[in-house]
């Protein structure tokens, strides 16, 4: 089967299937009431309607399918680096059905994996690894995207180096994961906790810290990780030291919500239901974010560090509350009624997809998972120290010191430029 042609067609199939239906239903409710007029013949002239409409729908779904079949005959294609538009198009097709591809053993489904800068997936075996990760650390930050992107957020832009840029250059290795942002968050983070004792397994020096950097969906999965690594005895969890979540809506986010009451206000009539169910065809994980995750406020000897955004200048306003980045409020991206962190900025000025590029976002993740280069003139004090790290990977003889972290909460409200 040719990789670059199945897993389109896979995605129309599922395209046609799905859109062909929501407009054959509204079709056959509008109709529908006309036939009233016929009198004693409405009766056979709906029923004659139906069965043509019907045939002429399942026609198109029957083309798309002989589609997928004609694509399987098509030679495979040699494997080059992956194509960023291509791979924009498969992370938003992921993230609006990812769990029905999953389902249906789509290749255009997305799997858990580590992936190199320009897109290519890391088997985690010893030796690829090793390749992959040429000066590798004994800390790990592993980079999560959010709902319908791809590791690439972490990367360069025209504004930025990016996130994972300034971290190689730190003390730390960045890992970056791309996964199906359409399965829920619970499914992923299990994924996540397997893969990174998989990781941990064939790093090529012993591991003795590991944090994990999560931005809007991200943030969610990275919390789903520890919690079900911790349940299951993953053993990259007894060196996890840092969670750092970036406009991630703990709380939920009002577009989410929005989608949901749209969608039970189309069930009042019989002529939108059909688009009712087709807006409820949308995956497990953008349903994950109506109201956010039951999961631990806090872990165990995890410092956890928010980041939020608001569109005004003054990250303090009232009317920045309100909109937020325009995805998520800050309330729920701090979850001040549902988590208890360690550190949390508030950005002015930025929206959510622009948060990423901010320079002051990037300095302030770098000092909160290197408290010693801190240079902003705020104390770092040893009030609370975590446990002991355990060297985890090819040995587990070698131990570090653990850094002096600040265990107080700060809140910082910073502007930015509109």
């Amino acid at each position: 089967m040719s990789e670059p042609v199945r897993p389109w067609v896979d995605l129309l199939v599922l395209a046609v299937d799905r859109i062909s239906t929501t407009v054959e239903g509204m079709h056959t409710a509008i109709a529908r009431p006309w036939f009233r007029f016929a009198g004693p013949a409405e009766g056979h002239l709906l029923g004659l309607h139906t069965q043509v409409t019907a045939g002429v729908y399942r026609s198109v779904r029957t083309v798309a399918r002989s589609a997928g079949r004609v694509s399987d005959l098509v030679p495979p294609a040699a494997r080059t680096v992956p194509d960023a538009p291509a791979d924009a198009v498969r992370a938003f097709a992921n993230a609006v059905w990812g769990d029905d591809l999953a389902r249906q053993r789509s290749s255009m489904a997305t799997g858990m994996t580590v992936r190199a800068r320009h897109g290519v997936t890391i088997p985690l075996d010893r030796a690829s690894v090793a390749e992959a990760f040429p000066a590798p650390t004994d800390r790990i930050v592993v980079l999560l995207h959010g709902l319908g992107q791809t590791e690439r957020c972490f990367t360069s832009s025209d504004t930025s180096p990016g996130l994972a840029a300034a971290i190689e250059a730190s003390a730390s290795t960045p890992v970056l994961v791309r996964y199906n942002s359409g399965h829920s968050v619970a499914v992923n983070g299990g994924e996540l906790a397997d893969l990174l004792d998989e990781l941990i397994e064939h790093w090529p020096v012993p591991v003795k810290e590991v944090a994990l950097v999560g931005y809007s969906m991200g943030g969610l999965v990275a919390r789903a990780a520890i919690h079900s690594g911790r349940a299951n005895g993953a053993r990259w969890t007894e060196v996890v030291r840092h969670l750092v979540t970036i406009a991630a809506p703990h709380a939920g986010s009002p577009i989410e919500k929005a989608v949901e009451a749209a969608s039970r206000s189309l069930m009042v009539a019989p002529q939108t239901r059909p688009l009712a169910g087709f807006l409820r065809s949308r995956s497990a994980g953008i349903r994950d974010l109506r109201s956010g995750l039951d999961l631990p406020s806090s872990f165990d000897g995890v410092e956890h560090h928010v980041v939020a955004a608001v569109v005004t200048s003054n990250a303090g306003s009232t009317v920045g509350s309100v909109l937020g980045d325009l995805v998520v409020r800050p309330s729920s991206a701090v979850g001040r009624m549902d988590l208890l962190v360690d550190d949390e900025a508030v950005i002015g000025g930025r929206r959510h997809f622009d948060i990423l590029d901010d320079p002051t976002v990037i300095d302030r993740v770098l000092d909160w998972l290197e408290p010693a280069r801190a240079d902003d003139g705020q104390s770092v004090t040893a009030a609370a120290q975590p446990p002991a790290p355990v060297a985890l990977g090819l040995s587990a003889t070698a131990t570090a010191s653990p850094s002096a972290i600040d265990s107080a909460s700060r809140t910082d409200r910073l502007t930015g430029n509109t």
